[in-house]
């Protein structure tokens, strides 16, 4: 292993603090344990601190929120550099070739906002890790303490996200919340397919459907809660259904529950709306009460609204019987910009961030008091490690028609996420298109969990045929799919290649014209074309196990280790099947753009070869 250098500096003399730190060495890891303490409480000036590294073998950069830079509507958002318990993850790596980790820094709190990124220096040639502390939050206090975690280790770099994920794990704040199996199944969304236009019937229509295709829960989005139908929020806060849309909640409820399927609603957690009944109670309780707009968020250091928004879910649960609750815009608690009053006296908590993490750590436990087995999804890029000691289901953020995206944003989720079930943004695609080009909307999304957002019934027949072959696909090889070894490769191309290993199965998509490399063989191996490439080229660096089994294998006598081969076009017809023996070397095999190759070891002399 090389010997990886290092330089650490924190600011000095910053308002008569006295700052210090203490380093830590072993295994590779470096922790830097910074403390920062005063005379007396008092707001902290900015502070500090940089690690600088050598810029030698760099070439890639990664960070949980990187992926917007990709995206096509950028300026959707903001805070790219910033991070706190409720948006992103205080985590960077730098990335050499062939997927090898360089360095990654993490800091342990993960509650508090911090400036973070990881820039070149120019000058020196190196790269130089900042972390700014307490310039969002003035919250008076007299120490603070936070370990800063440098991995240095040549490693595949997602092997180092996930040891930063488990040292994360490890603070019981942290500790991941319960993850039902049904957050692991296909989920109907209403989002694309209705957006706020829902009505009882159609969404019948729509559950018994995509529970034939093995969806578990429909997640009843925007508009259930009104009968306005514009975008926006102004009616947001009494969250009482629509009887246009569905006059009996309790009846809809018990009806989709007799499909075999779940009720999981859309929130927006923080908002009030100024059309709502409950505005009045609450319009002197607003981060942002001067916003230029017609909804407003709350502010959770008012005992008050903690209540009114907990009573909200439990009541929920009680009078309808839902299975949990999409819980959107958690993040705005923390990132709105501050316009209320400076000083209040009902108000029992004094940062934002604590008040936040107290709400949502209550409401959680006094939801799971009620159902322990309650579904919570959030969504991107409120999804760090904070984030997953409340709820178990974390959402790609919305990327209509963009497959590309998606398999982006579910990879970036799913590094740092451990067992948390994780989810793609709906699918969707145009009913005219080819259902060659649509199956990529489902290729690019297989190593997550499938959310379908179209009208099932007005599909195709093509277009149904091809969802059902790749949900049937995705339910054969879910384990190693969404709960085996993740290897995501080439960030810097989109994770062009994936690989996914559960015990004997192994799953792989290409997503460009590449070599996929394997090292070892597998029983049941699938390979999934999401290029535009019309050939599978897989070379084989293992040892050569063709020739003559030992008893111990199983085989027995004169037999040589082989596949029974099968090639499925998009809808899940079978284009040929054949025997082939897997050598060392390059192996070519035809499959056309959106087709499959599955891969099953059997034993016998093979049909034929490659």
């Amino acid at each position: 292993m090389k010997r990886r250098t290092y330089q650490f500096a924190v600011s000095k003399n910053v308002g008569n603090l006295k700052i210090s730190h203490e380093i830590v060495e072993t295994g590779g890891i470096t922790f830097i344990q910074v403390l920062v303490q005063s005379d007396e409480k008092r707001i902290f000036p900015p502070v500090v601190c940089t690690v600088t590294v050598p810029a030698c073998e760099v070439h890639e950069i990664w960070n949980p929120k990187i992926h917007l830079i990709k995206a096509l509507n950028q300026d959707w958002f903001e805070y790219l550099n910033k991070t706190n318990g409720f948006t992103g993850a205080p985590v960077q790596a730098l990335i050499g070739m062939n997927n090898q980790n360089c360095a990654a820094l993490g800091l342990s709190d993960t509650l508090n906002t911090f400036g973070f990124q990881a820039v070149p220096v120019e000058e020196t040639g190196e790269y130089a890790f900042t972390m700014e502390m307490f310039a969002e939050e003035r919250i008076a206090r007299e120490s603070y303490e936070v370990t800063l975690r440098l991995d240095q280790r040549e490693m595949p770099y997602y092997e180092v996200l996930r040891d930063m994920t488990l040292w994360w794990e490890a603070d019981e704040q942290n500790k991941p919340a319960y993850v039902p199996d049904t957050a692991r199944e296909p989920m109907y969304s209403t989002w694309y397919s209705y957006h706020q236009m829902i009505g009882e019937e159609a969404l019948l229509t729509q559950c018994r459907l995509s529970a034939d295709l093995g969806c578990k829960a429909v997640l009843l989005d925007d508009g259930w809660q009104t009968d306005d139908g514009n975008r926006g929020y102004a009616y947001c806060g009494d969250w009482k259904p629509a009887v246009s849309k569905i006059p009996d909640m309790a009846t809809f409820v018990k009806k989709v529950h007799a499909l075999g399927m779940k009720v999981i609603p859309w929130y927006s957690l923080p908002f009030i709306g100024e059309r709502s009944e409950n505005f009045l109670r609450f319009s002197d309780m607003l981060i942002d009460p001067a916003a230029d707009r017609e909804w407003h968020v709350l502010d959770p250091r008012y005992p008050q609204v903690r209540e009114f928004i907990i009573s909200l879910f439990e009541n929920a649960l009680l009078d309808w019987d839902v299975d949990g609750f999409k819980m959107d815009f958690v993040d705005e608690f923390v990132v709105t910009p501050f316009s209320g009053r400076e000083t209040d006296t009902r108000r029992d908590c004094e940062s934002f961030h604590e008040a936040a993490d107290r709400l949502m750590t209550d409401c959680i436990a006094r939801l799971k008091n009620r159902k322990p087995d309650i579904l919570l999804e959030f969504r991107q890029t409120y999804n760090g490690p904070l984030m997953r000691s409340y709820g178990n289901i974390f959402r790609a953020v919305d990327c209509p028609f963009d497959s590309v995206e998606n398999h982006v944003r579910v990879t970036d989720i799913r590094l740092l996420s451990g067992d948390s079930a994780v989810h793609s943004d709906m699918i969707m695609w145009h009913t005219k298109d080819t259902a060659e080009s649509a199956a990529l909307q489902i290729i690019n999304i297989l190593f997550s969990v499938p959310q379908i957002s179209m009208r099932l019934d007005e599909l195709p027949a093509d277009h149904r045929k091809m969802l059902g072959f790749y949900c049937a696909l995705w339910r054969k090889y879910q384990n190693a799919f969404i709960r085996g070894t993740f290897e995501p490769l080439n960030p810097i191309a989109r994770y062009n290649v994936v690989k996914g290993i559960f015990a004997e199965q192994f799953a792989c998509t290409w997503h460009t014209r590449e070599v996929i490399h394997m090292e070892t063989l597998y029983a049941d191996m699938l390979f999934v074309n999401g290029s535009s490439a019309d050939k599978l080229y897989l070379e084989y660096s293992g040892t050569d196990r063709s020739e003559r089994l030992s008893v111990d294998e199983g085989a027995g006598g004169d037999v040589k280790l082989n596949y029974r081969m099968t090639v499925y076009d998009c809808r899940g017809e079978v284009k040929w099947e054949a025997g082939i023996v897997i050598k060392p070397g390059i192996h070519v095999i035809d499959v056309m753009p959106g087709g499959a190759v599955v891969l099953q070891r059997v034993f016998g002399r093979p049909g034929g070869t490659v």
